[in-house]
């Protein structure tokens, strides 16, 4: 089999990705135990909560990094979505890439009763542009994951940025994808934002009126940091609202993946989503 090891900044990105694998690559969503992954997945997250259990950790660590969020499959193709919790959580990732390379390297050897195993692995990073620009947030991804495993390079050439795609670049078996309204400035709620309105046009207006009315928005000059964050505040609280009747009390990540208020339709005719997926099925290449 092989695998797709994404790696996402929050929720948002998780749901946002799931529903692109559902509704587009017809993945489906698989609840396997541990036992019946292919190698060497079985005997890693078993290990890792292993580890993990032995460690004196508080009760408020209820984000468990060290497994996939979500695992969907299609044919003889693995997708694993990880929650990274922040671009700041670099510490995290490295550790569980280097306990998964290594194992990954090594999966037909150790098959630890598996009747499967992971024979090709590619790894997917999905990051914001935020105010600093898809340049510079790839160059800090390299030069944080460059070595995972203790003296040895784990990144080998550098980022080869996508010719039809600027927010996209490839490094051998893995890949970087910004988020923004372009490749310098922007989060992933510049994406969502414009996809909600096409079939909740009236309600989003509402919605604006309601939150630009009931808050102040401190956007100030779009070169500045905060305005970047500010945008992306205010667009995330558009987007909520808007989810509310289906789904009350509900997070921006619940409304994106369960309130249904985007259909496939929309998905597969919006350009910045039919970018996102040559490039993902380019890079990938599913079966």
């Amino acid at each position: 089999m092989k695998a797709l090891l994404v790696f996402c900044e929050g929720p948002h990105d998780v749901a946002f990705i799931k529903k692109i694998m559902e509704s587009i690559f017809a993945f489906e969503r698989v609840t396997w135990k541990f036992s019946e992954y292919p190698s060497p997945f079985n005997q890693l997250f078993k290990s890792s909560v292993d580890k993990h259990a032995a460690r004196d950790m508080a009760l408020d660590m209820a984000h468990k990094f060290f497994l996939p969020d979500q695992v969907f499959k299609r044919k003889d193709d693995l997708v694993l979505l990880f929650n990274s919790g922040g671009k700041e959580q670099i510490v995290k990732i490295k550790e569980l890439l280097s306990d998964v390379v290594p194992m990954l390297n090594n999966a037909s050897v150790f098959l630890q009763g598996a009747t499967e195993f992971i024979s090709e692995s590619k790894y997917l990073f999905f990051y914001d542009a935020d105010d600093v620009g898809a340049e510079r947030v790839r160059s800090q991804a390299f030069a944080s994951f460059e070595e995972v495993v203790e003296g040895e390079r784990w990144m080998l050439s550098p980022w080869t940025p996508d010719e039809r795609n600027p927010f996209a670049a490839v490094s051998d078996n893995k890949a970087i994808y910004i988020w923004g309204e372009t490749p310098e400035k922007g989060t992933l709620e510049d994406l969502l934002h414009p996809i909600f309105a096409v079939e909740n046009s009236e309600c989003m207006e509402r919605a604006e009126n309601y939150i630009d009315g009931a808050f102040s928005w401190d956007l100030g000059s779009e070169e500045l940091k905060k305005s970047v964050a500010e945008i992306a505040r205010r667009k995330k609280a558009i987007i909520t609202a808007i989810g509310q009747r289906k789904k009350p009390g509900s997070s921006m990540n619940v409304v994106l993946e369960q309130a249904k208020l985007i259909s496939n339709q929309t998905l597969r005719e919006n350009r910045s989503v039919n970018d996102l997926v040559v490039f993902i099925d380019g890079f990938a290449k599913f079966e």
